[in-house]
């Protein structure tokens, strides 16, 4: 399942999370890009691994989050209760920020949690972009355009990969991870 709906969230939620990613209070932390990968997809589509911003907002079964964890919950319930409209448990939400590169580039493809992969994923973004996202479904490349108040949803088992903008300074996400209740 690849659902891709556009103006997901009002504009005033969409310029609330771009002011808030934006601030210089905002927090960042750098991280490379190493999670469950699939090597054959990566050696296939010659992904090259990458470091990027990281602000983690929620991550189940930890004690300590974002001091952004209210307007970030307030997204996330907005985005629920618009499009998928049933109960979930949160299991993971953090901002990604990728900079500009001088050539077209894939990350890693990826899983976001190997070890339950009953779950869904998000991605929100934030800002308008040429960095797609690419998720490997069906043995096909299916690639979405980033655009601020999109959503990307899709089954959490399938391997799905970032790219670096090349033509915008930054990519601003939402990454969200969540199972029905």
């Amino acid at each position: 399942m690849i659902v891709v709906k556009k103006k997901a969230v009002k504009k005033e939620t969409i310029q609330k999370i771009e002011d808030i990613t934006s601030s210089s209070l905002f927090d960042w932390n750098l991280y490379e890009e190493v999670r469950e990968t699939n090597m054959k997809l990566n050696k296939k589509y010659k992904t090259k691994n990458t470091y990027q911003l990281v602000h983690t907002i929620f991550k189940a079964n930890q004690q300590k989050t974002s001091p952004y964890y209210p307007s970030f919950l307030k997204l996330f319930q907005e985005i629920i209760n618009n499009n998928v409209k049933r109960d979930v448990i949160l299991l993971r939400m953090k901002v990604n920020l990728l900079f500009k590169s001088n050539k077209k580039v894939i990350n890693p493809f990826h899983i976001d949690d190997n070890l339950d992969k009953n779950y869904f994923s998000i991605i929100y973004y934030i800002n308008d972009s040429d960095g797609d996202t690419v998720i490997y479904n069906n043995k096909k490349l299916v690639k979405t355009k980033p655009e601020a108040g999109k959503i990307l949803m899709f089954d959490g088992s399938l391997y799905h990969a970032s790219s670096k903008p090349v033509k915008n300074k930054i990519r601003k996400v939402v990454n969200i991870n969540f199972k029905y209740a």
